[in-house]
């Protein structure tokens, strides 16, 4: 998976400057002669600081990968078997109902995604995605195709592809899930991205019209 050519200067430039500003509130903090009532107003600015920075962080999320869900199982993808902290997933996320992204990528799509606090190999506060991908039977499984809900078209077809991924999907469960018939346009659009999506022309054993996101670390 490698990075869109677009330029991310001006959401970047934005998201330093809100980190800049939660910086200068601490900054600004008393460190001697510290109250209660002061800490409060201090905690109060910083909390909205930094929620500022994680909208922007969200915004480039959005136009990079799509849902927050998406991002996590993206994220989890290339990281299968190790132990992730909770504070890196809200960080991908960008969002704070993280968890609810995390319990719909168990249930209905089928994710073993492991919390800490099943497993006294992790921490209580870690998750592990504990097979790197879904059986081949998700080529058929209509509640994936049914579950899959991003914004646009494009959106779903990635988060599709994703969750099919070393499987290939065929042209009519594309364009299902796409919702549009101009889904062959959103599989040029996110290979422009940079993301590794084969077909026929590149990889002679899929059938003609199918797809395939290649392995993620590529």
């Amino acid at each position: 998976m490698t990075g869109s050519p677009q330029s991310y200067e001006d959401e970047l430039k934005h998201l330093e400057r809100a980190l800049e500003h939660a910086l200068e509130v601490v900054r600004a903090t008393p460190r001697e002669g510290l109250t209660a009532p002061r800490w409060l107003e201090t905690a109060a600015e910083l909390g909205e600081r930094m929620a500022a920075a994680r909208t922007i962080s969200g915004q480039i999320r959005q136009q990079l990968i799509g849902s927050a869900r998406t991002a996590l199982l993206a994220y989890l993808r290339t990281h299968p078997g190790a132990p992730v902290s909770a504070s890196a997933l809200e960080g991908v996320a960008a969002i704070q109902a993280w968890p609810r992204r995390i319990r719909e990528l168990r249930d209905p799509f089928g994710w073993r995604v492991e919390s800490g606090a099943w497993s006294r190999e992790m921490g209580k506060d870690q998750y592990r995605l504990v097979a790197d991908q879904l059986g081949e039977s998700v080529v058929d499984d209509d509640q994936v195709l049914e579950a899959v809900n991003g914004k646009t078209s494009k959106e779903r077809v990635l988060e599709y592809l994703l969750h099919l991924s070393p499987w290939p999907a065929s042209p009519r469960h594309l364009e299902r899930v796409a919702g549009v018939p101009t889904w062959r346009q959103d599989i040029r659009e996110l290979v422009d991205e940079g993301w590794l999506i084969r077909s026929h022309d590149e990889d002679p054993e899929l059938q003609p019209g199918h797809y395939r996101l290649a392995k993620l670390e590529d």
